[in-house]
């Protein structure tokens, strides 16, 4: 199969927890950028095709960063990582990309690369996956579609 995803960003504040997963997706045949905060995912200049939050970060959550990204067009494909029991935070989450929670491990992650890279979209494989509601809320929210109901 070509893989059409290949540079990605890893935000996560647990060192061994980020060390794990770009270890795995390193073996999987991906080119990884790992950062350790909000600050430090906004100072890297890089486009990447796929992101990967943890939605608890020191100086802020993967939701605020995951928008500023996409906002920048860096990042179109956001799955978050998380440990996060906060289901107000979990269902912002849920709006933006998909959710896979870190006691699954990196299986699911690895299943949502492979759908996204073969769909060439944003595929949700987690089981925690956006609403048909949320995903056309998030359709509708975004710059091209708000110019053409204006």
């Amino acid at each position: 199969m070509h893989r059409l995803l290949q540079r990605l960003l890893v935000v996560e504040d647990d060192v061994a927890v980020a060390r794990a997963l770009c270890r795995t997706l390193t073996r999987a045949g991906f080119t990884v950028v790992s950062a350790r905060s909000c600050s430090d995912a906004r100072s890297l200049e890089q486009v990447f095709d796929a992101t990967i939050l943890d939605l608890d970060l020191p100086d802020g959550n993967g939701v605020d960063l995951a928008r500023a990204l996409m906002a920048e067009a860096r990042a179109p494909n956001i799955l978050f990582f998380t440990s996060c029991t906060d289901p107000t935070l979990l269902a912002r989450a849920r709006c933006l990309g998909s959710v896979v929670m870190k006691s699954l491990g990196t299986g699911p992650i690895l299943s949502w690369l492979e759908t996204t890279a073969r769909e060439g979209t944003d595929i949700p494989q987690s089981g925690t996956a956006p609403s048909a509601r949320a995903r056309d809320q998030r359709a509708s929210s975004s710059p091209q579609r708000r110019s053409r109901t204006r």
